[in-house]
């Protein structure tokens, strides 16, 4: 046995030691936005030191790692804790909770401490840690040491072995392609994704994701939800680009999106119910960029639910009362790429 220690369940379906898969994670409302960069890095840690790797959900409802700030002891002792349930050797579903009593709060450099000076990126690197399957190992300084070791600022050996005795070595990097014997034009086609919709029958919300494997998750385990294919393309990130912000109305159960940041503050300052998901997928910051698709964005005075039409025949039906009454259109909404072919009839 290395310097590690093991909890018992994993991920993915394969023998200890074998991949496992693709893990999806999100943040709750209580996670404030500021600490979600730090929470991707941790998660990125990981996946570079062994073959699993983690896709960020927009919600928490179809996430296997949930994460999220509550009370546990206050100030100082306990920093978070890992809780999480399985079946068999299989992990199924995790909850990582951070305390809130701690204070943690955002300086500069990008780095989120408690009062107390803690650093949290060493514990969500910790907590992750139980996440994936990894118990406390005290005997060297480590990042799953039970109390934690302030002088560890990344994973050490033990955890890398730790790890890797769960899920394998990090697949081998991919080797870059010889230089053709004569120029070639770069490709001028953009780098997209599709982005998927469901209709929720039981609230007539629309639910968009990019993720495949949340969008498997929501066919498997919501039958309320129709899926109604690739609505539109998400461009890559880029300096091009801006993020499309997500929000849950827990009043409405209805989704709301902006890539305004002034109007993301806002919500998060006066609409309480509108619990914030992150960054949902990309959206070109010109409207006249090619292939770009603009959004109409409506929003019904009567539901409080909004909506994105992606062509002018849609919106002109809202306008005139096709989808029924209280739809008041908002205007332009942001600019995405149109579906690909391939996307349409996949």
């Amino acid at each position: 046995m290395g310097d590690y220690a093991l909890e018992g369940p994993r991920w993915g379906t394969g023998a200890a030691g074998t991949s496992g898969g693709t893990v999806t994670w999100a943040v709750d409302g209580t996670i404030p936005t500021s600490f979600v960069s730090l929470l991707q890095a941790a998660f990125a840690t990981w996946a570079a030191a062994a073959n699993i790797a983690f896709q960020q959900v927009a919600t928490t409802a179809s996430a296997q790692i949930d994460v999220t700030l509550g009370g546990i002891d206050g100030l100082g002792d306990t920093l978070g804790y890992a809780h999480y349930t399985y079946s068999g050797q299989r992990m199924q579903s995790v909850e990582i909770t951070f305390d809130s009593g701690e204070g943690w709060h955002a300086v500069s450099g990008g780095r989120v401490v408690s009062t107390q000076n803690v650093d949290l990126s060493l514990v969500a690197l910790h907590e992750i840690g139980h996440a994936l399957g990894l118990d406390h190992y005290n005997t060297k300084p480590e990042v799953m040491n039970a109390v934690l070791n302030t002088s560890i600022k990344t994973l050490a050996a033990g955890d890398l072995a730790g790890i890797q005795a769960l899920y394998g070595a990090p697949s081998a990097p991919v080797m870059a392609a010889a230089a053709p014997s004569s120029p070639v034009a770069a490709s001028t086609a953009p780098a997209v994704t599709a982005v998927y919709r469901f209709y929720d029958t039981h609230t007539g919300d629309h639910f968009y994701t990019t993720s495949t494997a949340e969008k498997a998750q929501i066919q498997q385990t919501l039958p309320w939800f129709n899926y109604e294919g690739t609505a539109w393309a998400a461009p890559a990130k880029g300096a091009d680009t801006v993020d499309v912000f997500r929000f849950f109305d827990t009043v409405s159960n209805a989704h709301f999106f902006t890539t305004s940041v002034s109007e993301r503050d806002q919500v998060l300052k006066t609409a309480p119910s509108y619990k914030y998901e992150g960054v949902a997928f990309e959206a070109y910051a010109d409207a006249s960029a090619p292939g770009g698709l603009t959004l109409e964005r409506f929003y019904n005075t009567q539901t409080g639910q909004h909506h994105f039409a992606g062509s002018a025949e849609e919106a002109n039906g809202i306008n005139h009362g096709v989808a029924g009454p209280g739809w008041v259109d908002e205007g332009k909404a942001f600019t995405v790429h149109l579906p690909t072919d391939t996307m349409l009839f996949a």
